[in-house]
């Protein structure tokens, strides 16, 4: 719709500009220095998962974002995949506790309840 002139796009979410639409600034740029969402995606597991089951789990993800159809498919899509190193139960269990705390915490400082 922005490349065909139908919306205009005044900011990306994210730490970079996303190549698909390389004229639209991200939120930083724009002068909105704290609004940094990235995207991300988790595959989760029940709480007591077996690690063999786990690590399966995580080796077949791993292996279908690897595949150049989904890649491609990310990237058309505008969404950056993490780095190797950080394709882990470990990796996401960490992100995971940091969304936790920083939502949270905005949530609190605004008073955000439930209706």
């Amino acid at each position: 719709m922005i490349k065909a002139s139908k919306l205009k796009g005044y900011a990306i979410l994210g730490k970079s500009r996303f190549s698909g639409l390389p004229d639209v600034p991200t939120t930083a740029e724009a002068g909105y220095k704290k609004l940094d969402l990235g995207f991300w995606h988790i595959l989760f597991a029940p709480a007591g998962t077996p690690g063999p089951i786990v690590d399966r789990l995580n080796a077949a993800l791993r292996h279908a974002l690897a595949d150049a159809t989904v890649r491609k498919t990310f990237d058309e899509g505008g969404m950056e995949l993490f780095p190797p190193d950080q394709q882990t139960p470990e990796a996401a269990s960490s992100l995971l506790k940091r969304e936790i705390k920083l939502w949270g915490d905005v949530i609190r400082a605004n008073n955000i309840a439930a209706q």
